[in-house]
């Protein structure tokens, strides 16, 4: 006698014992592994490729091109080289790589001189709020914002947690404008709800 034949299903494995699909798993780490190339550039002073970073996206090089591959997407291949332009700007004339601390709101809240940092100095706060209005990602206005970090010689923002809040920037609910205002004004947490963690602080 011949018993039927039935498909039985193989069981799910539990939710915590699913493997992040690659892709996945690719976006999460690009951010850390883009910054840690960026660092290396400071740290063994190839100055000719900071160099290109820090000319014009129009100016094409093969380091914009080395920017740009590190991007999961090609939807982010731009936001990536952009980035690197911040980077190269900040370390202009640097030996080391900083690789900064939490989000740009708090970075900004660094802006101005004893006494009147953040939301009491009336330039860092006008610098803010042309940023957090803006429904596509700000870029002349975050130049600003890097650039007088950079004067003030204060920390800059974390550059892995930088890319991946722009990668979110015009996501529903608007999660990445709201923390960074929310950093900036002190009544939230420094780091964005999508940040990841870049290995390093300083």
């Amino acid at each position: 006698m011949t018993l039927p034949l039935f498909d039985i299903p193989h069981p799910s494995p539990p939710p915590d014992a699913e493997a992040a699909p690659p892709a996945t798993m690719e976006a999460a780490t690009a951010p850390v592994q883009y910054v840690a190339w960026l660092g290396s550039l400071v740290h063994t002073h190839q100055y000719g490729k900071l160099a290109d970073l820090r000319r014009p996206p129009t100016a094409d090089s093969p380091t914009h091109y080395e920017a740009r591959a590190f991007a999961p997407t090609e939807e982010h291949r731009a936001l990536y080289r952009q980035v690197g332009f911040l980077f190269a700007r900040y370390h202009a004339g640097r030996v080391k790589p900083h690789y900064g601390y939490g989000n740009m709101g708090r970075a900004i809240r660094s802006i101005g001189y004893d006494g009147a940092r953040g939301p009491a100095n009336p330039g860092a706060e006008r610098l803010m709020m042309r940023i957090l209005p803006a429904r596509q990602i700000p870029w002349r206005h975050l130049q600003h914002a890097i650039e007088r970090i950079r004067a003030g010689e204060t920390t800059p923002p974390s550059w892995a947690e930088l890319i991946t809040d722009l990668t979110h920037w015009t996501d529903r609910g608007r999660p990445t404008p709201q923390a960074w205002g929310d950093a900036f004004y002190g009544r939230g947490r420094t780091s964005s709800p999508t940040a990841r963690t870049n290995g390093a602080t300083k």
